[in-house]
């Protein structure tokens, strides 16, 4: 039953209110989005790069002349990362490890890109720092201050022949 002297007038600061309540948690959802979607876009930026990486060693560039080495594939892969705009002082980690063979068990010896048909691993290592306004929400709803997610992204390939494989 309704109240005989209920006016419209009477709900006129309704919607401030509600607004008020809503809009921040969908400010904080919004700037939630983002950040998730930034830092995929870095997750799969840096699997392309990894992938570029392992097929630079796996190739056999550089066998001919001597100038086969990590730092080739390092800069191959860094210089994927570069078009990512990483944040200023949070350089990414790139390892390469290989195998003798195709078996992988074991560690691997790490720096070595491998002899003709054997395995080699690019790994790439980076930590992610949420936006600056994500965590400044966050902080107020339970003490983000210090939020690291750590990504990382591997490939492994078997070597080219290119001589022959033992």
């Amino acid at each position: 039953m309704l109240r005989q002297g209920f006016r419209q007038s009477d709900s006129r600061g309704v919607a401030v209110v509600e607004m008020a309540l809503v809009l921040p948690l969908f400010l904080f959802l919004v700037m939630g989005i983002f950040d998730v979607s930034n830092m995929m876009r870095i997750s799969l930026g840096m699997q392309h790069a990894v992938r570029l990486g392992v097929e630079t060693a796996a190739s056999g560039q550089g066998v001919e002349d001597n100038t086969r080495s990590t730092t080739l594939v390092e800069d191959a892969v860094k210089g994927y990362l570069d078009i990512l705009a990483l944040e200023e002082g949070q350089e990414p980690v790139v390892t390469v490890r290989s195998w003798e063979g195709t078996d992988t068990s074991g560690e691997g010896v790490a720096g070595d890109l491998g002899g003709p048909c054997d395995m080699v691993e690019v790994k790439v290592d980076y930590t992610y720092h949420p936006l600056d306004p994500f965590v400044a929400v966050a902080t107020l709803f339970g003490g983000l201050e210090n939020l690291e997610i750590p990504l990382s992204r591997s490939e492994r390939r078997v070597n080219e022949p290119w001589a022959s494989c033992n």
